[in-house]
């Protein structure tokens, strides 16, 4: 999500820096980004919290010596 975040950045620059209009295209390829990053945003979330937690619980139960 980071390299999208930055390749926006870029897209959104160049098409700034043109004044003649003709990259208008990357600015919307920029918005398209934005949208895929606030879509995956919530997704991500919903993976990582459960893996973290269930992460936990296997360390706390190999550490007290009940996990198989």
């Amino acid at each position: 999500m980071a390299v999208a975040a930055v390749i926006s950045g870029v897209l959104v620059s160049q098409a700034d820096a043109d004044t003649r209009g003709g990259s208008g295209a990357y600015g919307y390829l920029a918005l398209f980004l934005w949208f895929g990053i606030l879509a995956a945003t919530p997704v991500l979330l919903a993976v990582a919290v459960p893996a973290a937690v269930m992460t936990r619980r296997v360390r706390r139960s190999e550490a007290a010596g009940t996990g198989g």
